[in-house]
């Protein structure tokens, strides 16, 4: 006769269907020992450790007695299975974009620090071009980036500042910090943050306490006049803690019964304690952190904002130009009631001379004229000091990408680009659009046009052809125009002029380049309105309107002399930018999440947006500058 002895476990992440009770804030398992039980089948049954089992129960020897219990720690199984919960979690959560328009895979790689090809690797299309509304899956869970220690989460319903920042161990301000952008007001379901590095912001103390710890379990026979509180008094046990190990045993426990009595060791150990900040526990003091964050204060009357100016070459025309037209936006603010204090800070020192000076001055916001880069050292000085730094002149920097101090003034090229394209797509859909002249292959304004356009849509030819092309009057036509060449563009705009002529019902369009918009003499207006033209810009200064001819007024009363003509108007720059971010600032109590929309600029109008909660600020606003056939002309914002 053969014979088959059968083990059965419980598995490992499986918690066990057994009793569970609390004892000094630890949960543990009760078995009740049954007819030919040892503590070694029981582990086995169960999966617990043995020694540990025996450990704790070391009256509970061979043989075991029936109805007796022992007892065994719940936390690893518990853990356990929290661990397998959480890992399926991460799994499910995975790390996406959602591309908005003029976003490039490099822009995007710089918000999130990842790389390029870890982009290309988990979204293969992406290699030939992304498209807003488009969703990049940027990792396959979302855990940290070992190179740059970035970690981002996506909020959840039903999360709130104070419960991401204490499920990641950090403080409600450290987000804050790390995300400018996120205040108790945005904090909703779908928007990505940054998370800072674990510990930020956490303050903790040491203190000596008192600490009860379980040793073992063992048995205890009731006597006759034996209640709860004479056997705790025998045992040197709470009261609370026999009732907790024995329950079901009754309000008094029956003569000669068994009940357990757990043995409990009183020791002296340092504890670390974390101090809350008790803003965080309301909306209210969260809002408080918010302001103290980003420098605002209750009463605004007292304060002075000070601005640096800080140029690259305070002796060229371009740094001049446009310290006059600030000091002239300025002084149109001296009866508004702002303090200010402006300083000029020459750039062209070595970096110690600069942030010694910096930092002396502490200013609420530096503004950098350079045209070519910003200074690895400016862009740390600005996020380490918390300080705005405004990117005045250069169009190719993308650093606003990942500092979330730097504001980007004139709006990106890729971005304005792809709203150009983005406009032309939308409004003129229904045209056949003729790229004339030479191919540029470094022109990407025309390349976003070309690919936001179906291709049956889209013809080529040179500048000569244009004159002699058989328009069809019943359809419509827009002209990309290669040409930049003052002598080129003028020879195109007569072409299309004598199509025009030769076609006077067919409607052409011609769409330029945004470097037309320094060809303003009267010639060249002429023509611009003869042809129709649309010239897409990041600057438009018309010179005949009101706030120009105010502009200029108040610029000659300071200086004795005119504003400087350049592409863009140095001064005009300064001027707009002065009466933005003074007076918006103003207006929003020196918050820059809440400053609206720029009023009454002569040359660029300004609103600016997050990429991401943690990055820095841009301008998208760009223009058409339409040069309609009535002699007018038409500033079309596009955004």
């Amino acid at each position: 006769m053969i014979c088959a002895l059968m083990i059965s476990s419980v598995s490992a992440n499986a918690a066990p269907a057994l009793p569970v009770v609390e004892i000094l804030g630890k949960n543990y398992y009760v078995y009740e020992i049954k007819k030919g039980d040892s503590l070694f089948g029981i582990s086995r049954a169960y999966g617990w450790d043995y020694d540990q089992l025996q450990q704790l129960n070391p009256r509970a020897v061979s043989p075991l007695q029936k109805g007796m219990k022992v007892y065994y720690p719940a936390e690893d199984s518990a853990m356990a299975q929290k661990a397998v919960n959480k890992k399926k979690q991460e799994e499910c959560h995975k790390l996406t974009h959602l591309v908005k328009r003029g976003e490039t895979v490099y822009a995007i790689s710089r918000m999130y620090g990842i790389p390029v090809d870890t982009i290309f690797e988990l979204n293969p299309g992406s290699k030939t071009g992304i498209r807003e509304g488009e969703t990049l899956l940027l990792s396959k869970n979302n855990v940290s980036d070992e190179e740059n220690n970035a970690d981002f989460y996506t909020i959840k319903k039903g999360d709130t500042l104070y419960g991401v920042a204490k499920a990641h161990f950090t403080s409600v301000a450290a987000i804050m910090k790390s995300n400018p952008g996120v205040s108790e007001n945005n904090f909703k379901a779908g928007e990505i943050i940054r998370l800072p590095e674990r510990g930020t912001g956490v303050k903790s103390s040491v203190r000596k306490v008192e600490e009860e710890n379980l040793l073992s379990f063992s048995t205890y026979k009731v006597d006759k006049k034996d209640t709860w509180d004479t056997i705790a008094e025998k045992t040197g046990v709470d009261k609370e803690n026999l009732l907790e190990v024995n329950k079901g045993a009754g309000e008094k426990p029956k003569k000669k019964s068994i009940v357990t009595v757990p043995e409990i060791e009183t020791t002296t150990v340092e504890k670390t304690f974390i101090e809350e900040d008790p803003r965080e526990l309301s909306d209210e003091g969260i809002s408080e952190i918010y302001d103290s964050i980003h420098g605002i204060t209750a009463v605004q009357d007292a304060r002075e904002f000070k601005v640096a100016l800080l140029l690259s070459e305070p002796a060229a025309r371009k740094d001049l130009e446009f310290t006059r037209g600030f000091l002239t936006g300025v002084d149109r603010l001296k009866h508004s009631g702002i303090k200010l204090n402006i300083t000029v800070v020459n750039g062209n020192r070595t970096s110690t001379d600069v942030l010694t000076e910096l930092s002396d001055l502490n200013p609420d916001i530096v503004f950098l004229t350079t045209e070519k880069g910003i200074p690895s050292y400016l862009s740390e000085y600005a996020e380490v000091s918390q300080t705005p730094l405004v990117n005045t002149f250069d169009v190719k920097n993308e650093l606003y990408t990942r500092n979330p101090y730097v504001i980007q003034l004139l709006t990106p090229s890729n971005y304005f680009n792809e709203e150009i394209a983005a406009k032309i797509c939308d409004d003129y859909s229904d045209y056949i659009m003729i790229f004339a002249g030479d191919a540029d292959d470094n022109d990407l304004l025309a390349s976003a046009v070309r690919s936001s356009l179906p291709s049956d849509n889209v013809k080529q030819m040179s500048v000569e052809a244009v004159s002699q092309y058989p328009f069809d009057e019943d359809k419509k036509y827009i002209i990309y125009a290669y040409p930049t060449k003052k002598d080129d563009v003028a020879a195109l705009m007569d072409a299309v002029i004598t199509a025009k002529s030769n076609r006077p019902l067919a409607e052409i369009k011609v769409l330029g380049r945004p470097s037309w918009i320094v060809y303003d003499e009267p010639s060249m207006e002429e023509k611009f309105h003869a042809a129709e033209v649309l010239v897409p810009s990041r600057f438009f200064y018309d010179r005949s309107s009101d706030e120009s001819r105010r502009f200029v007024n108040y610029y000659k009363s300071l200086f004795d002399r005119t504003p400087a003509k350049s592409f863009p108007m140095y001064a005009c720059v300064g001027y707009d930018a002065s009466l933005y971010f003074i007076e918006g600032l103003a207006k929003a109590d020196y918050d820059l999440n809440a400053i609206g929309r720029s009023e009454g600029g002569v040359q660029s109008d300004f609103e600016l947006s997050r990429p991401g909660n943690w990055t820095g600020l841009f301008n998208p606003i760009v223009y058409l500058v339409r040069f309609t056939p009535y002699d007018t002309v038409e500033k079309i914002i596009v955004k």
